[in-house]
């Protein structure tokens, strides 16, 4: 994919160099999207040819939706709508007075690195869009790769791919202008640098695995969660043993750790763009309880409205309710309309399945070094988003952004669990 995004690159060029000869990039959008599209038959046959089939016809059902999304006499796509239009507006304002660059807009990042494309390359949002679409296949193409270093299966991985190539809202999310996509590429990235640390060691694969997360952090700030996993790998896992190994060597670093996360709790405004922090902080301007802010009840698909939280103690107890109603909802004893029903059974259940898993075949995970890293990284997110997020339809969203990091570890652990058989409970 390297050279299609090298391609990319030369294309965002190319409109910035005919800017003055050119008012429409309809023409050079189009010819970019056929250039791709036949570049990608040819990568995927060479590279990725059992997977030929099931990516390239998911690519071309993600160009569908993006055609679909743009159509103003289409139907509506579910997600795009207020956010959206809002990105896309945002962006071309900021393309034409790019001084806003440096101040505070609707969306930050995202709506400023589409303004940038837009101010290079002309306000075109097919050109964007399709970015999403090549975004997404890249993601399902560094989790091979994360396979592939893992010695994970072949049937195990078809199966997985099936999953990322036709998952509804990594379809959904990969053909409307949203943040999503460039958030779930750099988290992946992540994984895939930390995975090349995990086996071959390399200082400068660590490096990348951080920044990459850091880079993904700045569209969405709570995605940094995964990098406790990443941390914690980094400072107890020793490549000669294969193994966790708690010396004092390592405990040094751990303890350091542990200060910044005490200190993060004694001051709390050092995390202030978190989504827990955003809604405390804004109760506290409206002078009520900050304990309110983790059971805020705003939106039509608001969940656990009667749960009640008054002291830190309480907000610890309800934090596995809270992360449990945000992995699975709109949970089925609270479906309010058909669309509720359907988002729980092609999304909710997955992650859900998921939870299962992870607890079912805990023993296996403790086994496993990079398991117990993916898992870690897995939880602590699920926490800061599950303790800030009261919505089902804001769950939704948000969970997926660790959706490949999810699919990594359960091929990891079908894998493991293929290889050693009849120890489910362990």
């Amino acid at each position: 994919m390297l050279i299609i995004w090298l391609i990319a690159l030369l294309y965002v060029g190319l409109g910035h160099l005919f800017a003055i000869h050119i008012a429409e990039t309809g023409a050079l959008t189009l010819s970019f999207i056929i250039i791709t599209t036949l570049l990608l038959f040819f990568i995927l046959y060479v590279h990725y040819k059992e997977f030929l089939v099931i990516l390239y016809v998911s690519f071309i059902v993600r160009i569908g939706l993006v055609l679909v999304d743009l159509d103003p006499k289409g139907p509506e796509i579910p997600h795009s709508g207020d956010d959206t239009e809002n990105f896309y507006k945002t962006a071309g304002i900021i393309s034409e007075k790019m001084t806003l660059m440096g101040e505070e807009v609707y969306g930050g990042p995202y709506s400023k690195f589409l303004g940038l494309i837009f101010h290079m390359y002309g306000d075109d949002r097919l050109f964007v869009q399709f970015f999403n679409v090549l975004m997404a296949l890249t993601a399902i193409l560094l989790v091979i790769r994360i396979f592939r270093m893992l010695d994970v299966p072949k049937d195990i991985q078809w199966v997985m791919v099936a999953v990322m190539a036709f998952f509804p809202h990594s379809i959904i999310f990969s053909g409307i202008l949203l943040r999503e996509s460039v958030i779930t590429l750099m988290v992946v990235l992540s994984l895939y640098f930390f995975v090349r640390w995990y086996v071959r060691g390399g200082v400068m694969n660590a490096v990348m695995s951080v920044a990459s997360l850091i880079i993904g952090a700045s569209f969405h700030t709570a995605v940094i969660g995964v990098l406790v996993g990443y941390l914690f790998g980094f400072i107890f896992y020793r490549r000669q043993n294969a193994a966790f190994r708690f010396t004092l060597q390592s405990l040094v670093p751990f303890m350091v750790f542990a200060g910044a996360i005490t200190y993060i709790m004694v001051y709390p405004e050092s995390i202030s763009a978190l989504p827990i922090y955003d809604k405390i902080d804004q109760v506290q301007n409206n002078n009520d309880s900050i304990y309110n802010a983790v059971t805020d009840d705003a939106g039509g698909s608001a969940y656990l409205t009667g749960l009640t939280v008054n002291s830190i103690y309480q907000m610890v107890l309800f934090a596995p309710i809270k992360v449990f109603y945000f992995i699975g909802s709109p949970m089925p004893w609270s479906v309010r309309s058909v669309n509720d029903l359907i988002g729980f059974f092609l999304d909710g259940l997955f992650y859900l399945a998921a939870l299962g898993a992870f607890v079912r075949y805990s023993g296996t995970i403790r086994k496993h070094p990079i398991l117990g890293v993916i898992l870690i990284s897995i939880i602590v997110t699920w926490i800061i988003f599950g303790l800030g997020i009261s919505n089902a339809g804001t769950a939704l969203r948000h969970r997926f952004k660790i959706f490949y990091i999810i699919i990594v570890a359960l091929g990891l652990l079908w894998a493991k669990k293929k290889r050693t058989p009849g120890t489910a409970g362990d």
